[in-house]
Formats: C-alpha cells, sequence, structure tokens
C-alpha cells in the first residue's frame, strides 16, 4: 500500500519539506563535532571506497542545501519504476509459501526489471598504494574547541581468500591486548587506544588507533609505527600451543549456534546484497582455521607490513589548540594524478586520489 501511495506521505508545502531537510543538515554539519578518532577512521576508509559508493560529507551538504520539494517529488516518480529485484525468504515456510510472498510483493510493486547491462556494478575497494613507507592523510580537526590528537594507522590485505581472512582475525586477536597495554597503559599516550579489522567487499584492514590530549600526532604515529615494527619479534615468541589457543578461540566464535534467526538472516542477506553468495563462509572459514601455523601468522604478517609490499596508511586528525596540538596540516599537499608509492593527501586531494585510483582499476 505504502509502494502505490507514497505520494501521500510527502511534505505537502515548501516550509514542512524544509523541516525535513533542516533535521538532515543537522546530522550532516553533526560530523564535524564526532571526536577526532571517528574523524580519522572516517577519512582513512574512504579512499578506499570508490565515489560513487561513499559521497563525502561535504558533497551531501552542499546537495541538501540545494534540493527542492520539487526534486523530492520527481524522484519519488521513479522510485519503483524499474530496477532489480532481489528477496530472501527464510524462516518456518515450505517452497510454496516462500514464493507466494515473492509474488505478492512483485505484483505489488509492479516494477520493470531492468537489463543486466543496466544493473551497477559492485563495490570494488581502491587499493592503498604500496609504498617503502606508509602513505598519509593529514587533515586538520574541524572542531576548534576540540583539542584532541588522533592518528589512525591501516594495514590493507587484498587478500580474499578464506585463510587470509582468518589469519588476520587472528592477527586482531594477538595484537589487541599488548597494543593496548604498551601505548595506553604502560605510556600512558591517551585515553583511546584500541585495533581492530574491517571488511569492505572480500577485503580486509587492521587499524591501530590513539587519541590523545597531550600528545601531538606525531609522537601518537611514532609509537604506533615503533610497536609495528616490533611485533614480528612477539609473534615470533609465540609456540604452536599459544597459535592454537587463538584458533580454537575463533573456532568457538564462528561455530556457535544463532540464538536468534534475525542473526543468521542478517548474515545471509550481507551475502545476497554484496553479491558474494558465499553462505558457507563461516564453515570455510572454520576448516581454514585448522590448517594455521605459526609459520602463517609470520608470513602473513610480513605480506601485510613489509616495507615494498604494504598498503599502509597514516591518517593524522590534528587540533587547532591545546597540548596536543601541532603543525596545522594544509588542506592540499599538490597530489598529482599518476603519483605512485607513497603520497601524502590533505582534505583536497582525496577526490582527485579517489578518482586516480578508480582509473587504475
Amino acid at each position: 500500500q505504502l509502494s502505490k501511495n507514497i505520494k501521500s506521505i510527502l511534505p505537502k508545502t515548501d516550509g514542512e519539506f524544509e523541516r525535513y531537510k533542516d533535521n538532515l543538515t543537522r546530522g550532516l554539519v553533526a560530523f564535524d563535532f564526532k571526536q577526532p578518532y571517528a574523524h580519522a577512521s572516517y577519512y582513512a576508509y574512504l579512499i578506499m571506497q570508490p565515489r560513487n559508493f561513499l559521497y563525502t560529507n561535504a558533497e551531501l551538504r552542499k546537495v541538501v542545501s540545494t534540493t527542492t520539494l520539487s526534486d523530492l517529488q520527481s524522484y519519488v516518480q521513479t522510485l519503483w519504476s524499474s530496477g532489480k529485484g532481489v528477496a530472501l525468504v527464510q524462516g518456518n515456510l515450505d517452497e510454496s509459501e516462500a514464493l507466494k510472498l515473492v509474488s505478492t510483493v512483485d505484483k505489488t510493486l509492479g516494477f520493470k526489471t531492468i537489463p543486466e547491462s543496466e544493473i551497477p556494478p559492485r563495490i570494488q575497494p581502491l587499493p592503498i598504494p604500496v609504498s617503502e613507507v606508509p602513505s598519509e592523510i593529514k587533515v586538520e580537526e574541524p572542531n576548534p574547541s576540540n583539542g584532541n590528537s588522533a592518528v589512525h594507522v591501516l594495514l590493507q590485505s587484498l587478500g580474499r581468500t578464506e585463510k587470509d581472512h582468518v589469519l588476520i582475525e587472528i592477527l586482531s586477536s594477538i595484537v589487541n591486548e599488548p597494543f593496548y597495554g604498551d601505548l595506553r597503559t604502560k605510556q600512558q599516550l591517551g585515553y583511546i587506544v584500541s585495533s581492530g579489522i574491517r571488511a569492505l567487499e572480500e577485503t580486509r584492514t587492521i587499524a591501530f588507533v590513539v587519541q590523545s590530549s597531550v600528545q601531538p600526532v606525531e609522537k601518537l604515529t611514532k609509537e604506533i609505527l615503533k610497536f609495528l615494527d616490533n611485533l614480528e619479534s612477539k609473534i615470533d615468541e609465540l609456540n604452536e600451543g599459544d597459535v592454537a589457543v587463538y584458533v580454537k578461540g575463533l573456532v568457538d566464535k564462528k561455530t556457535e549456534p544463532d540464538k536468534q534467526l534475525a542473526v543468521e538472516v542478517t548474515r545471509n542477506w550481507s551475502e545476497i546484497s554484496t553479491g558474494r553468495l558465499q553462505f558457507d563462509r563461516l564453515q570455510a572459514e572454520t576448516a581454514a582455521l585448522l590448517d594455521i601455523r605459526k609459520a602463517d601468522l609470520i608470513n602473513f604478517w610480513r605480506s601485510i607490513y613489509s616495507p615494498g609490499v604494504r598498503r599502509a596508511l597514516i591518517t593524522q586528525v590534528v587540533p587547532r589548540q591545546g597540548p596536543a596540538s601541532s603543525t596545522q596540516p594544509s588542506r592540499s599537499f599538490g597530489y598529482l594524478k599518476g603519483t605512485t608509492g607513497k603520497v601524502v593527501l590533505g582534505v583536497d586531494d582525496i577526490q582527485a586520489f579517489r578518482a586516480d585510483s578508480e582509473a587504475k582499476l
């Protein structure tokens, strides 16, 4: 019913529409008041995604400011006119009942199926350049009253196999406590110290984050890299029994039965929406885990951190005032199209870098 009568819930006047715009604008402006570590993470992951898959906060603010009620009404006309329909029906239903549900939705929406050639491509992550030393993004903290500095060091793994994926998970488990213990507990560099992994399509990243009210980005960067430089020796100190404990922890996590149907449905829908369609991913990763040895971890670490092969990115957010402030970064460092190896980017260089990276795919 809603699909047929969506016009009935649209704003009736320009004044009502402006109130909706104001709410959306407020949400976008709130970006400026997030913590510096969140800004660092935002810019780090922004440059790994094609421009049409993730618009910048600045772009969204600009387009919202010029959007009119007439634009919204025109958009709604095309909303369910054509497209690609995909459905997931899961639960206590047999095949005929599931097909009946899908048929009902199909008839209700009644949109025209577009040809395969018009279906938008799946996201293809943009690779961080391979370099001897990490690439850098340097940005000024947008909130002038926030005196915290933040550094986000990211390592990108383009490996797409189950083994690649579980190795970076084990690595994350191994480094989490030592990283926190060194930079937060021992050195007391900042009150936010963390590490973790993220997935983008079939690639993975591991990131190390520190936010400080007392130390500038230069000091934070130095200590994070120092920790990473010594990490191979820490891994080498582990014996096969230590590795087996980390492996078992992940196996237990991946084989734990879902407690709610919604958890399984969400996981399956993620496989569909991303186009990966690997519904036995947990089982395949569990099988890969059982073959992991210490040598695999060392070789994997070398493959993502050794100079000359690593895809590493340092994002620094510099506050404008306070003990943690330092020289304010330029908005542009003159990024040139076709640059290879290490790059240094300011806020105004990011879109050019993304465009260049897309052209190289």
